[in-house]
């Protein structure tokens, strides 16, 4: 009881610190070398991330649904790093966090996106995973806006991305069986642990990389 106590205190304070200092990164100027990557496995998700791509270095990137930033994230670099994917030169582990829900009009926005693309990507193929990220970005809702997505529109865009009925239904219903909340807070946890203050966040070899100008061509090679 009290361990799971001081998880929630711990919790609790990472969103804090995040809500403070998060979803301000920009996306300009020179690359950064990074460390050396590992090869990744194939698409799925597990232990809180999503996972895409068979080769080439491996990355991770930390988000969150609701994020202006990584909006701008993946708009300007999702096409390229979608391509890379394809063509095995690249793996990511995408890994979501919750801690923009206060900003939402639901309240829970954040983590009912991180569920639904946890099941898709757990349960559809690479391409419906990568096009519901890229659709959940162009219909992103506004940080304190007077409305946000609902399950049932999320659902939508995934069936749209070639997910199954089955999965558009959990979404849909609100039965993933994910707790979006929980895995955003232990995902919070990882990324502080690497140093990272917002979102965006891209780490290779747990390492941050600077997202400036050519660095994902600078991964890739």
């Amino acid at each position: 009881m009290r361990t799971q106590r001081m998880l929630s205190v711990v919790a609790a304070v990472l969103v804090a610190l995040f809500a403070l200092s998060g979803c301000a990164r920009t996306v300009a100027g020179t690359a950064v070398a990074a460390p050396s990557g590992e090869a990744g496995t194939s698409s799925g998700s597990s232990d809180g991330a999503v996972k895409v791509g068979t080769g080439g270095p491996t990355i991770t990137v930390y988000l969150d649904f609701l994020c202006p930033a990584c909006k701008n994230f993946e708009t300007r670099y999702g096409a390229d790093i979608t391509a890379a994917v394809r063509t095995g030169k690249l793996t990511v582990e995408y890994r979501p966090v919750s801690f923009l829900d206060r900003l939402s009009a639901s309240g829970d926005y954040s983590s009912r996106a991180l569920q639904a693309f946890l099941e898709v990507g757990r349960s559809s193929g690479t391409d419906a995973t990568l096009g519901f990220l890229t659709s959940m970005f162009l219909s992103q809702p506004e940080e304190s806006g007077s409305s946000d997505l609902t399950n049932a529109e999320i659902a939508t865009i995934a069936g749209a991305s070639g997910s199954a009925d089955a999965v558009t239904t959990k979404i849909r219903t609100g039965t993933t069986g994910i707790d979006g909340k929980a895995v955003g807070a232990a995902n919070l946890k990882l990324l502080a642990a690497a140093d990272g203050t917002g979102t965006p966040t891209v780490l290779r070899g747990g390492a941050q990389v600077e997202i400036r100008g050519d660095w994902l061509a600078t991964i890739i090679g």
